[in-house]
């Protein structure tokens, strides 16, 4: 884990410099307006990873026992259980909307990039919710 969060933080301050020299080395071009806001913009987006950052380090350094009780290998059957219900619960909502889907792409015309992003943003949502409700009702 400790990898991980050297890799975000390069990458958030690798944004930040980015937005820094494009602010410092556009700043006498034709475009200074265009190229200060994206400038602005990447550094505004560095600094918000950046705090995003540092507040998942120190969350996982405070509930660092939690988390590694959470990802020990020692599942039962009843985390199989829950596994196998949650996806079986997402793929019958899957198909239900692939085929809801089908039926108003005949007046509505969706892109498939949209449509396929709309799949997989509803397929994680749907199986988190899966195995949340079975988790607590088992």
């Amino acid at each position: 884990m400790k990898n991980r969060f050297t890799e975000l933080y390069v990458c958030s301050l690798a944004i930040l410099l980015m937005g820094l020299l494009k602010i410092i080395f556009n700043y006498t071009k034709a475009n200074t307006a265009e190229e200060f806001y994206s400038g602005t913009i990447m550094l505004f987006v560095g600094a918000v990873f950046l705090v995003f950052v540092i507040i998942s380090h120190i969350k996982y350094k405070n509930n660092r026992k939690q988390l590694e009780r959470e990802m020990s290998k020692d599942y039962d059957e009843r985390d199989d259980l829950i596994e196998g219900k949650a996806a079986l619960f997402t793929m019958r909502f899957l198909m239900i909307v692939i085929f809801l889907m089908m039926f108003l792409s005949k007046w509505i015309a969706i892109p498939a990039n949209t449509a396929l992003f709309m799949l997989i943003i509803l397929c994680m949502i749907t199986n988190m919710v899966a195995k949340k409700y079975y988790n607590y009702s088992l």
